[in-house]
């Protein structure tokens, strides 16, 4: 069956069927870590989750739906780097402490959910709606480390001969780049030696 239909469904608001909903959604992401998206079907989420085949569509209109809801749960806890934590150990904007906790947060963020990030890369090399999804997500990584660097120049920490736009670019492929090779390509990396070495490239680039 060729999954095509998007129509969008509306979040359950019964106690029951979210719970159903979580489990179609835990099943599909277990299918799609262990086939790959191509070749999952909803009939295979459908038996996974222990639902009948049209529960299934109650819930989403085909597995590319699915497949965002879950990437949109992911991305909220990945792309708001670390916001909760930062707010508790808040040491001023200058601070490298600061830039640790919100480094290490998006890092442990990525580890837990590089299963489903990895197949989000993977289509969107060559689907264009992935990517267009993907570079939007992406977007708000950029417009939050452009927030800190806006703040800290108001008062006075960062550097003053930046371009605000291209800074915070780089700074997102950096840290996007050592998540991608780490967690990815399974390298066997020292966790705080990373999160060190990335912090004080960020901290060195633009804080005075």
């Amino acid at each position: 069956m060729t999954e095509v239909n998007e129509e969008k469904k509306s979040v359950p608001k019964s106690a029951k069927a979210q719970k159903t909903r979580l489990r179609i959604m835990a099943a599909a992401r277990l299918i799609f870590a262990e086939k790959g998206f191509a070749k999952a079907t909803a009939e295979e989420i459908s038996n996974r989750a222990g639902v009948g085949y049209g529960t299934f569509y109650l819930y989403f209109a085909d597995k590319r739906e699915a497949l965002h809801t879950i990437l949109a749960e992911v991305d909220d806890k990945l792309y708001q780097l670390g916001e909760n934590e930062l707010q508790k150990h808040r040491r001023g904007l200058g601070a490298l402490s600061t830039i640790k906790v919100t480094i290490s947060s998006f890092f442990d963020n990525f580890r837990d959910n590089a299963d489903i990030l990895k197949i989000c890369h993977e289509l969107a090399v060559a689907d264009p709606d992935f990517k267009d999804k993907h570079d939007k997500v992406r977007a708000r990584l950029i417009n939050r480390i452009k927030e800190h660097l806006l703040k800290g120049e108001q008062v006075g920490n960062t550097k003053s001969n930046l371009d605000h736009e291209i800074t915070s670019i780089a700074l997102a492929g950096l840290v996007e780049t050592i998540a991608i090779e780490w967690f990815f390509n399974n390298r066997n990396w020292d966790r705080q030696k990373v999160i060190n070495t990335v912090a004080k490239l960020y901290y060195n680039a633009v804080i005075k």
